[in-house]
Order: C-alpha cells, then sequence, then structure tokens
C-alpha cells in the first residue's frame, strides 16, 4: 500500500485549521462608511461579542472524495471563558490517520488558540479587505464582495452574506487567497451562522481543497447546541445523544 497520501494529512489540517481563524469582523474606516451605519453596526457587535459558554454536539468528517481515506467523528464539545474548550469523542469511524491527523488535530488546535488568547476572527476591515456592495439576494440576504489587499493566512475572496432585518451576519464564503502549502491548492471554504437566543453562532464550517496527485479533499463540521450560558436550548440532542 502506498504512504503518499500520510503525507498530505497535516497539509489538511492546516488548512482546516484555517477554519478557526479566518472569519467575520468589523468594517472599520472608509470600508465601513459605504455601505452605512447599519452594516457597521452589525458587524462591529459580531466582532467585538465575546463567545459565551455553551455546550454542543459536534459531526466532523473529512478526507480525500471518492477514497477511502475519510472519517467521521461525533463529539461533545464544551467552552466556557475560565476552563477553555474540552471536548469528548463520543462515535468514530473511517481511516484512522485521518481521524488523528486531520479531525483530532483540528480540535486541538482551536484548544491552543483558545488557550493562547489569540483571535478567533480575521477582521474584515481596510488592512485585510476592500468591500463592494453586490447587492440582494432573493431571499433578502445584503450581499457584500470581499477582496483581500494582500495575501495573508485565513484572508479570502469572496462574499459576505448579512440579513439585514435580523441584524446579524449569515454565511460568509469565498477562496483562500494564500495556499497552505505547495500540495494543497483552490481552498474554498464556507462559514454559517445561525441566530440561538439571544447570541449569534456557528454552525457549520467546511471547506474543499485541490491535493497535488491526489484529487479534491474536504472538511465539514456541523454544531448542535445543547445549552448556552448554562441555559438549555430545548435541542432533541440531549436525549439522543447522552
Amino acid at each position: 500500500m502506498t504512504n503518499r497520501p500520510l503525507r498530505t494529512g497535516p497539509l489538511l489540517a492546516t488548512c482546516f485549521a484555517l477554519l478557526c481563524v479566518a472569519g467575520q469582523g468589523v468594517v472599520t474606516g472608509s470600508a465601513a462608511t459605504s455601505f452605512g451605519d447599519g452594516y457597521e453596526r452589525i458587524l462591529a457587535r459580531f466582532n467585538t461579542s465575546a463567545p459565551p459558554a455553551y455546550r454542543a454536539y459536534r459531526k466532523m468528517e473529512a478526507g480525500l472524495l471518492d477514497s477511502d481515506r475519510r472519517a467521521w467523528m461525533e463529539v461533545w464539545t464544551s467552552y466556557s471563558p475560565g476552563r477553555g474548550l474540552t471536548y469528548e469523542v463520543v462515535k468514530e469511524g473511517g481511516s484512522d490517520y485521518v481521524r488523528s491527523k486531520i479531525l483530532i488535530d483540528f480540535l486541538k488546535n482551536e484548544q491552543q488558540l483558545i488557550a493562547r488568547g489569540q483571535p478567533m476572527r480575521a477582521a474584515v476591515d481596510a488592512g485585510n479587505y476592500t468591500v463592494e456592495d453586490a447587492g440582494v439576494t432573493n431571499d433578502g440576504l445584503q450581499r457584500i464582495s470581499l477582496h483581500a489587499t494582500r495575501k495573508s493566512d485565513g484572508l479570502i475572496n469572496g462574499t459576505l452574506f448579512l440579513n439585514p432585518e435580523a441584524g446579524y451576519v449569515v454565511r460568509m464564503q469565498g477562496r483562500l487567497v494564500k495556499s497552505p502549502s505547495f500540495w494543497l491548492r483552490d481552498v474554498d471554504v464556507t462559514w454559517k451562522f445561525a441566530r440561538i437566543g439571544h447570541q449569534v453562532l456557528p454552525v457549520e464550517m467546511s471547506s474543499t481543497g485541490r491535493v497535488r496527485m491526489f484529487g479534491r479533499s474536504d472538511f465539514r463540521m456541523s454544531y448542535e447546541y445543547v445549552s448556552i450560558d448554562g441555559r438549555p436550548t430545548g435541542s432533541a440532542v440531549v436525549a439522543e445523544r447522552e
């Protein structure tokens, strides 16, 4: 059996770890004023709000498409400002290597970022992006085009979607402007958010990329929150999983 795919594992993990550090932020300076105070306030709230304590059931999967180099995992994750992030694997299957070098490494990377107090999002500001009003979608979301002003980890050329009536960021998607390595190219990422109670929280992160000589790879992680700030959300996942 060839061991060449094993060399791609750390590269994929590096790419998927970028999902933790690339997200929305406040638009400042001239970039903000082109959209008015309303959009600026939405983005400012999103960027500056500290993450709440939560408990969530995550489903994760990753690997090379159309191959046996794939794996999945279901994990309880808990976060609190004083304790940081903890996780407990409940179920798992597929490639041992993908589980340990991509899925578990992703969780460890997130743990370490939080423990070091590093920001979890790259700001959408004049230092990182130029922005343009791209109109309104059929379902009423405000579309904003993002153009990275420099080649840096975690920045994208893509689109930000705002819900102007509810006042929060719904989705951000695009292609990383800087490839994580020579081996991994054309990396497209998507972040999805939802309002749960009084908080706006990530509900899905996904990525696809092209691994030289091996084809397309992907990663997906979804969240189902069972409590926020110690208050149950009413999610049925508690009875099903615990």
